[in-house]
């Protein structure tokens, strides 16, 4: 049975102290240099925001005035409520957990974070995999291109980790531990009474055979060197700028998309990552977008879940090779929904359920969760149930070609609303940002 969404606390590790930055982190606190203009732990802090995370502890230990006045700024806010755990002499990653005990008391599940990375994960999926599971544990994994210096897991048919090596010298796979996990509350309390200094050497080997991987296709990067600095600001101007700061008011527009046949190629009922192929202009267009102030949201339909043929596991599986073709090529998208329920008809026109496309239900849930202006805002899609589900959300719509549902046989629908054509989803984003000029 899988475990009953609960309350959930979140443990920063940001009290390192940064020595291969020096002497940037001789003024200022690892976990405070800045990216974009902002403190690196304020991307956990909106992750936070965003996941519905309301209180986290964050260890410190030098510079611990700054990241205190960081702490009282955040509470000010009201949206994360954050609280110091100090460290006179750093106790190690698990150390840490023994000295905040008490989280386990407070919470089901506790997230743990490793503040010196830069991430564009969203934890809501993250948490949604860890409750659809029976481990107690955890593990969000990336592919690295350096494995030694990584902690390595290998993992099941079921994705439960089998191996996990610290820093081997002959790495078995390049699946490195990301230094995110969810925990739930029982297993918190057994690394808390172990004692220990470190997670990778002395706490994560027991729980192999007790512990799933969660593998994240998007961007990861351990901010641990001058170099890897200056390699995080670049990227970030591609990959994090326009991901909205969840703790302001503001609503943003937003880009809709299916995807099958707009995003990726058209694969019935695709079921295998490596069939997976980002369209031609695909992710190009997706950075004109993100550098234009939309935010890029995935909404689609995936009856093979309802019919038995894949599982949502899998799914994951084939959006992690997806993420990871668009992050190849300097981009990202903000956010993934999708609607697992099989039709009773075959009438695309017709709204059976609110969530399934041609239902809007997505595309309101994602307007909530994340701050949209539904009426500033577009769906993109090859199926006239895309183009519907937007115009019923209030968007407006663009119907593209794809080889499945080519433009001239389509006439006959116009009478559900009004929305353009285009031959591609390049083409609609030149569409959409043409409009857009001639709106301001």
């Amino acid at each position: 049975m899988a475990k009953i969404p609960g309350r959930v606390k979140a443990l920063l590790l940001a009290g390192g102290l940064g020595t291969r930055l020096r002497p940037l982190t001789d003024t200022v606190p690892k976990c405070l240099v800045p990216v974009l203009g902002r403190p690196l732990l304020d991307f956990w802090v909106d992750r936070l925001a965003e996941a519905g995370i309301d209180e986290a502890r964050v260890n410190t230990h030098a510079l611990a005035d700054q990241v205190r006045a960081y702490i009282a700024g955040v509470n000010s806010e009201g949206w994360v409520h954050l609280v110091e755990s100090h460290e006179p002499v750093l106790l190690g990653s698990a150390g840490t957990i023994h000295a905040n005990a008490d989280l386990a008391d407070l919470a089901d599940q506790i997230v743990i974070i490793y503040a010196d990375n830069l991430s564009d994960i969203d934890l809501r999926p993250l948490l949604d995999f860890h409750r659809s599971h029976k481990d107690p544990f955890t593990m969000v994994l990336f592919r690295a291109p350096n494995p030694r210096a990584c902690g390595i897991a290998q993992l099941d048919a079921v994705g439960r980790i089998v191996s996990f090596i610290e820093k081997p010298d002959q790495p078995a796979a390049d699946l490195a531990n990301a230094g995110l996990y969810v925990i739930e509350a029982s297993a918190y309390r057994e690394i808390a009474a172990l004692r220990a200094f470190d997670l990778g050497f002395d706490v994560l080997p027991r729980f192999v055979g007790r512990m799933r991987g969660w593998v994240w296709g998007g961007y990861h990067l351990d901010i641990g060197s001058h170099s890897a600095l200056e390699q995080a600001r670049g990227d970030a101007v591609r990959i994090l700028s326009a991901r909205r700061d969840p703790r302001t008011p503001q609503l943003r527009p937003a880009v809709f998309l299916d995807r099958d046949g707009t995003l990726i190629e058209h694969v019935h009922y695709l079921s295998d990552p490596a069939q997976v192929r980002v369209l031609p202009g695909a992710a190009e267009a997706l950075t004109r977008l993100r550098r234009a102030g939309f935010v890029c949201v995935l909404v689609t339909n995936q009856s093979a879940i309802g019919r038995g043929m894949i599982t949502e596991a899998r799914l994951h599986e084939i959006h992690v090779e997806m993420n990871r073709q668009l992050a190849e090529r300097g981009t990202a998208l903000d956010a993934i929904y999708f609607c697992p329920d099989a039709p009773a008809g075959d009438d695309r026109t017709v709204i059976e359920n609110s969530k399934r496309k041609p239902g809007p239900g997505m595309l309101l849930q994602a307007a909530i969760e994340i701050g949209l202006e539904l009426a500033d805002s577009w769906m993109v899609g090859d199926l006239i149930s895309d183009v519907l589900a937007g115009l019923n959300a209030g968007c407006r719509s663009i119907l593209v070609a794809s080889g499945q549902t080519p433009l001239s046989g389509l006439e006959a629908h116009s009478s559900t609303g009004s929305y353009l054509t285009a031959s591609n989803f390049a083409a609609a984003v030149e569409m959409i940002l043409d409009l857009q000029g001639t709106q301001r």
